[in-house]
Parts: C-alpha cells; structure tokens; sequence
C-alpha cells in the first residue's frame, strides 16, 4: 500500500469515526417539552412621563456646588497661592451628569483661560463630594461655571 493510499484510508475511517459519533449525540438529545405562552399581563395604563423642568435640576445643581465653593477655596486654592502678592483669578467649569433618581453619574472639570497648576485641579475633583439633587425623572447634564478668588 502506498503512503497517499493510507493516508486517504485514514481519512476515511476518521470521517466514519466521526460521522457515527456526532450522530449518536444528535440522536440523544432530549426533546424540548412544548411550553404555553404566558399570558399577556392586564393592560395597564402607561403612565405619562412628567415634564421635567431641567432648569429647575440644574439651578439645584448650581446650589449645590455654590454650597462647596467655600470648602474648595479653602483647601485647594489658598494653600497654592499662598504667599503670592496677587493671588491669581482661576475660572472653571464643572460638567455634571445625573441619572434620573438625582445621583451624580460622572463629574468633570475643565480649567478655563490659562494652565492652572494640576495640584489644585486634582484637589478640586477630590474634596467636591457626589452631588445630589431631587429627582428629576430623567438623566440631567448640567455644565456650571466656578472662579476663584
């Protein structure tokens, strides 16, 4: 017997092998059982969203950080002008994102005009606490401006 003769041989009975084996599983499967339908649950009437004033959730939001202001003044700015003659004016914006149940999702900061050091920065993201506002019924974004001195 050649070398392509056994090889195709071997192919064979591997095939065979294999066409067997996977027929058995198929064979062996169980059945699936038929199932009812459940039935549609009463009609209910859908409830109508509430329209969502998103000024009102964003002047809540401007509260609330106006409530910080003097906090992050006091531990993230005067400790890095400390000693400057003209301490300088630092502008920035917080951007805000809050789920419907008025919890602060994602927070951000955007330094405005100049490079302000990355101390404070860090600082100012780290002693804001997660805001919280009442319940807006809906995801609000809210983008408030904060300056120091």
């Amino acid at each position: 017997m050649s070398t392509s003769t056994a090889i195709l041989l071997a192919g064979a009975m591997i095939a065979l092998g294999l066409f067997c084996g996977l027929r058995g599983l198929i064979a062996s499967a169980p059945e699936p059982t038929p199932t009812i339908a459940p039935a549609p649950p009463p009609a209910e009437a859908t409830p109508v969203p509430a329209v969502v004033d998103l000024e009102a959730s964003r002047r809540h939001v401007a509260n609330a950080l106006a409530y910080h202001r003097a906090t992050l003044r006091q531990g993230c700015y005067l400790p890095q002008v400390a000693g400057q003659q003209t301490p300088p004016t630092l502008e920035f914006e917080f951007n805000f994102t809050f789920d419907a149940g008025g919890r602060q999702v994602t927070r951000g900061l955007v330094e405005k005009g100049r490079k302000y050091p990355p101390e404070i920065t860090a600082c100012m993201l780290a002693g804001l606490p997660a805001l919280r506002i009442p319940q807006p019924g809906q995801v609000v974004t809210a983008t408030i401006p904060l300056s120091f001195p």
